[in-house]
């Protein structure tokens, strides 16, 4: 090959790089002129991060724990990273290279921008469909919210799809290292439960090969192809091991697992005896209405997003200025009433495909054949019905009770990332096969006026009766009565809002279907056609995601950076020089603020996998807050007390934040009077909600061996406190004359904690429900808490083997295909 066949030959790459960086570039303009994202949940992550990341500058080691939110809990699912894991290693760098977040539209872009070229679609349509897939609303609303790591992990799944499609071709070598290091970043990425949902759609799609490879008797080349990617998942998951072991040792102790009590706690996530996962109510919170896939064809069929639609808000203060009572006040009301009212509690924003995509994903059903079209419709329809969870029970059952882990995840809509992969697949397979002339002309323009039928079809209908589905929300429009406000005229906007977007998703679909039929009669040229419906596709998505990413969401980058400004109260507090204490927020709620902890240590915290007695504690403290007036002056102190809180938190009355001392709480470690033996978790529950702490420990029964023998003879000149602290290393002195039981006032986590006396390995028990507690024989000594999993050590050494054998394949392939390849002429 020439330089001249070269070039011709990498072109159209180039230019869809070229318009990838183009888009991202206009979309994202404010962070090139200095200003940077307010994303909510980047904001909670980094403070929940801060104390990792300064202990590992200033000591060039790795943490796999952290004080700073939930009284303690592992890293693991913080930002921790492993040794020898080179997909990690790449992940972050193109991170750290691009930033977030343009580094997931580029992920999302190139990967599905290859997995339409290894499927043979023209690189110019090619562009359409990655375009497609990179600007879904549900891409936005992610970025919008902070959550990279399910970006990511969406934006990588094409990547894998496309490994696996070679191998199933003659590139099985080429084929399989694509597949183990897709799968490699797409864990690197952090999210299982997107890569769970990779699996639905490989699943789907092994089946329809099976299935060909007996009727086509080709049954040896799959089993094959099956060993290849057997080998490639095996490295993938290999380099990604630690990672994947401590979070399944972890997840038996979060709130992803089965709790020991017996009887489900006030508020908590408990889960039930029939399922080892979550609680059903909790998993299947957020779920879609019977009706609400509609928005993946009309973006606002259920009034976009909760908060700051302003499409929504324009339409609203539009109708109550026809009230002569509430226009001068019109568009104050109309900001502070939800946008949203569908079946979620709550959402960011609706998960909008395209019209034109959704319209040429039903013309791929007409359009394309053979079994590429049934494996992935079968996988798009049962994706958008186990979106529906709680309203589809009867589906949901099935595979919440009996399919392998489906309970460990909650939030069932993110399921609709398997359909925002197919959609658009499924779409270009359908210009690709028109292309080639795969299909008749006379049966060709039948299919696209069906086509036509079907999705402009139902657009109008909600065009001309816009209340045809209720426009009612029971929870929500209970609320808003309370207040008085018209509801006829907030039926009439949200009517309204689904009859505009109804009528926007039909025209880009005349659109749409118009420039195609131009194009199959003979009327436009291809050339022209890629561009023109390029355009629409991108005009489309881009209008939807700017109403939930735009010009608004943007600060400074100056003030970004400095993530939590310190208040009165922040300044009080860190004027303490104790090493180790814990805060309590009174103006947050305990889980649902990150933020503390970027300065303190905090007994709140935000995280998706707290643990789970951790949780339950936190059912107490809520029970008792909501009975009691003063936040600061708690009915049971004894729980902050033990925990070790030092200061609480609070606002005065023109919500200017101060700090006050506890000065009950019992410091880092202290000798108890009594132990008591309970039989079970629940009794331990129970005694812990009304108890002296200082005095009394309650230990289950199944650590009576580390207290036995032990009679407690009371020691006033005993002494244990304090005397090094790291996250992941307590160093403590304790001096007594007779043996003693000894609290900390740390989470107890027996998946990495040991504890050391004199040097000597000891056993540690769980004490007073969360705690550590420790028997002390009598003397002078050193006791120390060290955090060392032994998950890590075993997962770090897996991973560098499989590093070594991907990439090391890779390189070898590479050299292979170089040395080999004929010697051409100029």
């Amino acid at each position: 090959m020439n330089k001249q066949e070269l070039l011709k030959k990498c072109l159209p790459h180039i230019v869809a790089i070229g318009v990838i960086i183009i888009l991202m570039s206009a979309y994202f303009f404010p962070l090139l002129s200095g200003k940077a994202l307010k994303q909510h949940d980047v904001m909670q992550w980094r403070a929940s991060y801060e104390e990792i990341a300064k202990f590992e500058k200033t000591s060039g080691e790795r943490t796999y724990w952290t004080n700073s939110m939930f009284s303690g809990m592992p890293s693991y699912l913080i930002g921790a990273t492993y040794l020898y894991n080179a997909s990690n290693e790449i992940y972050f760098t193109v991170t750290k290279i691009f930033g977030n977040p343009m580094e997931t539209i580029l992920w999302l872009y190139i990967c599905f921008y290859v997995l339409l070229i290894v499927f043979d679609v023209s690189p110019w349509f090619a562009i359409i469909g990655a375009i497609a897939f990179t600007f879904s609303t549900f891409n936005f609303i992610n970025i919008d919210a902070g959550h990279a790591g399910k970006g990511n992990a969406i934006a990588l799944m094409p990547l894998v799809l496309a490994g696996i499609k070679l191998t199933l071709g003659n590139k099985k070598i080429i084929g399989a290292l694509l597949t183990g290091i897709a799968l490699s970043l797409q864990l690197a990425a952090g999210h299982l439960q997107i890569t769970y949902y990779l699996l639905f759609i490989i699943l789907a799609w092994m089946i329809a090969e099976t299935i060909l490879a007996f009727k086509n008797k080709t049954v040896p080349n799959l089993i094959k192809t099956a060993g290849f990617l057997i080998v490639a998942a095996a490295l993938g998951i290999g380099i990604n091991i630690t990672n994947l072991l401590v979070t399944e040792e972890y997840g038996k102790y979060s709130i992803r697992s089965q709790s020991e009590l017996t009887a489900k706690t006030e508020n908590s996530n408990a889960v039930e005896t029939k399922s080892t996962g979550l609680d059903k109510d909790y998993a299947l919170q957020w779920s879609n209405g019977v009706t609400e896939p509609f928005t993946l064809l009309i973006p606002n069929f259920f009034g976009g997003s909760n908060v700051g639609d302003k499409h929504t808000q324009e339409i609203l203060t539009k109708s109550f200025k026809s009230d002569p009572q509430l226009a001068p006040q019109a568009k104050q009301i109309a900001q502070g009433i939800p946008s949203y009212f569908g079946e979620q509690p709550f959402t960011a924003g609706p998960i909008y495909y395209g019209a034109i995509i959704c319209f040429l994903f039903v013309l791929g059903m007409f359009v394309v054949k053979g079994a590429e079209r049934w494996w992935i419709f079968g996988i798009s329809v049962l994706a958008i019905f186990l979106s529906m969870g709680k309203n589809f029970m009867s589906l949901t059952d099935i595979f919440f009770y009996h399919f392998p882990l489906y309970n460990k995840f909650r939030s069932v809509t993110f399921i609709l990332a398997i359909a925002q992969t197919t959609f658009p697949l499924l779409a270009l397979f359908a210009i690709r096969d028109i292309i080639n002339k795969k299909i008749p002309l006379a049966k060709l323009k039948k299919y696209v006026l069906y086509s036509l039928a079907i999705t402009g079809g139902l657009c109008l209908i909600f065009v001309l009766m816009p209340s045809f589905f209720s426009v009612e929300s029971e929870v929500l429009d209970a609320q808003l009565k309370q207040y008085n406000l018209p509801m006829d005229a907030i039926y009439e906007a949200r009517a309204t809002v689904r009859q505009m977007d109804a009528l926007r998703s039909l025209f880009f679909i005349l659109l749409a279907a118009g420039t195609l039929w131009m194009f199959i009669i003979g009327k436009l040229k291809q050339e022209f056609f890629a561009l023109i419906l390029g355009l629409l596709v991108l005009v489309d998505l881009w209008g939807v995601d700017k109403r939930y990413v735009n010009d608004e969401d943007y600060e400074r980058k100056k003030k970004s950076e400095t993530i939590v400004e310190k208040t009165p109260a922040d300044e009080m507090i860190l004027q303490d020089k104790d090493p180790h204490y814990r805060v309590y927020n009174t103006t947050q709620r305990l889980d649902q603020d990150a933020l503390t902890s970027y300065y303190h240590k905090s007994i709140g915290g935000y995280h998706g996998a707290k643990m789970r007695r951790y949780q339950e504690v936190i059912d107490i403290l809520n029970k008792q807050l909501a009975s009691t007036q003063n936040l600061l002056n708690p009915v049971n102190n004894e729980i902050y007390a033990m925990l070790n809180v030092k200061y609480f938190i609070g606002a005065d009355s023109a919500n200017r934040l101060f700090a006050q001392l506890n000065p009950s709480a019992n410091g880092n470690a202290w000798f108890v009077k009594n132990y008591v033996l309970v039989d079970n978790a629940d009794a331990e529950y129970a005694a812990i909600q009304a108890f002296n702490s200082k005095e009394t420990c309650y230990i289950d029964k199944r650590f009576a061996d580390d207290v036995k023998g032990v009679e407690i003879k009371p020691d006033s000149s005993a002494t244990i406190k304090l005397t090094l602290y790291q996250p992941n290393k307590l160093v403590y002195e304790s001096t007594t004359s007779s043996p003693q039981i000894a609290v900390f006032s740390e989470v107890f986590y027996d998946k990495g904690w040991n504890a050391y006396i004199d040097g000597n390995l000891v056993n540690h028990f769980r004490c007073d429900y969360i705690l550590r507690g420790l028997k002390i024989p009598e003397g002078k000594h050193s006791i120390e808490f060290k955090f060392e999993p032994k998950a890590v050590q075993t997962g770090q050494q897996i991973s560098l083997v499989s590093s070594i054998l991907l990439y090391g394949g890779l390189v070898l392939v590479l050299l292979f295909n170089i040395f080999k390849r004929p010697k051409t002429s100029n």
